[in-house]
């Protein structure tokens, strides 16, 4: 779908011309489309690049009043100065403090860690405290090592008041009638599985029930050299992790360091059975093992283990280039084969090496250690850079592995969230969401916690986002494209009865404003609105056209039609 989306977009391409470094990341990826001779698409429009950085890092479309602002300024460095008017100011104690909830980039940033680390029904209440808790590590720019820390050696006497140790007791299996008992060695598996996908892109899922030896060879040279043993190995780093429901109650559960250790004659209610070996916690990546003399506990050794391994910042720095350059520049990005990343030892063929940027992923990587783990100085680093600021229109004659060299801006469609918003944002009419649990209201889809905060309330709007792409969290998000979504722009209810004139609508506010706009300053507006750049002279020729007979009957035909472009529901 995206090069279907990238055909409708290439009417009127740009040419490219010089394209300034900013910063290393440049110096990577324009070197090696000048070594091997790729061309590349130009730099990004003043509008396009704002409204793709606004989206990006916040999950909002730029106001109408934000876009005329930008465009204004002829400042040199404007562009760095708007992206950090997207990061919210760090919170300050004392008289004054700023209340909680208090801006797009973090609800943007919580909504992609809850479809991440699976933040669903199946923590019942604890999914508000586990996305309470997200939010502020993100308010506070909790360094990425210390907060994946504190996930992965959480305790609480309750996931409801302890929002990480959601992340523990979401990982459990349950074991006996399926309701009150944990299975503490399936639930271990799932740990060190999960902990080493999400943190260092490594699936381990393959081999957690057979030795990758025989099974794995046309897969993965790594994963076919490892053993199912290994997994059990860094299982055991959670062998006295405790998850337990609270009083029966579920699911509340009780985390904490109480278990007698990790049993291999216990039933496995999710693998093969497992066999006997000289089991002792082990780092599958280096082979050190649990010391005791280190005063940490398995969980802290281990999470210790994790954030100071160099694959740590080379997995994260790697998933958020993908989230805000489309692709990894390992690809999937949680898919790292470890045998296929250093040039200098090539595996065998017919695998390649795996990044399209082995030494910029280093670089990235190294950098993010530097400079403490800082999430937002990684995305400043990124978005910032000329190679995310190149335009996704390209002149010529496109090749597929051009994708490889970052050639031009990967278009994306707007997430099921995104669309809602946006949507509302455009027509200024915005639905009253209760978080389900709370005494909260909220008026985004992405500031609340899950779907089912708006499930029975919303159920019109619950099954639009599932068409869009949103899901239960099980699986990740649907970013395909399909006629059902392109319907439901034209036709559904929701969106039909918002492109109406109604009372607080952005339609109201121009075509009743005082003194009166003309048809072009409301035919202005509502570009700027939906799709963040002014009319081309036959656009507003044709908007006018719709205007000049019914006034009302025309701007709401407009929005409609603004609402079913292309360039509405694509980020480009």
């Amino acid at each position: 779908m995206r090069f279907l989306f990238l055909a409708l977009l290439a009417v009127g391409c740009l040419q490219a011309g010089d394209i300034p470094k900013k910063n290393f990341i440049d110096e990577h990826i324009f070197g090696k489309m000048e070594r091997e001779g790729v061309p590349h698409a130009p730099q990004a429009s003043d509008t396009e690049f704002l409204r793709r950085v606004t989206l990006d890092l916040t999950g909002r479309l730029p106001s109408p009043e934000a876009i005329r602002s930008f465009l204004a300024d002829t400042s040199p460095d404007k562009r760095e100065k708007y992206v950090e008017s997207l990061f919210p100011a760090l919170p300050t104690l004392g008289v004054g403090r700023r209340p909680s909830r208090v801006g797009p980039f973090l609800d943007r940033w919580t909504t992609f860690y809850g479809d991440l680390f699976r933040n669903n029904e199946q923590l019942n209440e604890g999914i508000n405290s586990f996305h309470d808790y997200i939010y502020k590590a993100l308010e506070l720019n909790i360094p990425y090592d210390e907060f994946v820390r504190q996930l992965i050696t959480a305790s609480g006497i309750s996931t409801w008041t302890n929002g990480a140790a959601n992340f523990v007791a979401r990982h459990r299996v349950m074991g006996g009638d399926g309701y009150s008992e944990v299975n503490h060695e399936d639930t271990a598996d799932e740990l060190a599985i999960w902990t080493s996908r999400l943190f260092l892109g490594v699936d381990l899922e393959c081999i957690s029930c057979h030795d990758g030896k025989a099974h794995l060879e046309k897969v993965s040279p790594w994963l076919a050299r490892q053993k199912r043993a290994d997994v059990w190995r860094q299982a055991a780093f959670f062998r006295n992790t405790f998850v337990a429901p609270v009083y029966g109650r579920i699911p509340e559960f009780r985390v904490d360091d109480s278990e007698k250790g990790y049993d291999l004659t216990t039933k496995s209610i999710v693998r093969t059975p497992r066999y006997q070996i000289e089991l002792k916690p082990t780092f599958f990546l280096d082979g050190e093992a649990y010391d005791p003399a280190s005063g940490l506990s398995e969980r802290e050794f281990y999470a210790k283990k994790l954030t100071s391994h160099p694959q740590f910042a080379r997995a994260a720095v790697n998933l958020f280039w993908a989230e805000l350059m489309g692709r990894g520049i390992v690809d999937p990005p949680l898919g790292f084969d470890l045998d296929r990343q250093d040039p200098a030892n090539p595996p065998p063929a017919p695998f390649t090496i795996q990044p399209t940027h082995p030494e910029l992923l280093n670089a990235l990587a190294d950098d993010f250690r530097k400079n403490g783990y800082d999430l937002r100085y990684l995305m400043r680093t990124i978005v910032n850079s000329s190679a995310y600021q190149l335009s996704s229109y390209f002149k010529g004659e496109w090749k597929a592995d051009y994708d490889n060299y970052f050639a031009r801006h990967l278009p994306r469609r707007l997430s099921a969230e995104e669309v809602w918003d946006a949507i509302s944002d455009v027509t200024g009419i915005h639905e009253e969401f209760k978080v389900k649990g709370l005494d909260r209201t909220v008026k985004y889809v992405m500031q609340t916690s899950f779907n089912q905060d708006f499930a029975s309330s919303h159920k019109g709007l619950w099954n639009m986002l599932q068409d869009w792409g949103q899901t239960d969290r099980e699986d990740p998000p649907s970013d395909r494209s399909s006629m059902v979504q392109a319907a439901s722009l034209l036709n559904h209810e929701l969106v039909l009865e918002r492109v109406k004139v109604a009372k607080g609508s952005r339609l109201e506010s121009l075509l009743t404003a005082t003194p009166a706009k003309t048809d072009d300053e409301v035919v202005n507006e509502l570009f700027l609105a939906a799709i963040s750049r002014l009319p081309s002279a036959s656009e507003k020729a044709k908007s006018l056209q719709l205007l000049s007979g019914n006034r009302q009957e025309g701007a709401e035909d407009l929005l409609w039609a603004l609402l079913n472009r292309v360039d509405f529901i694509i980020v480009q």
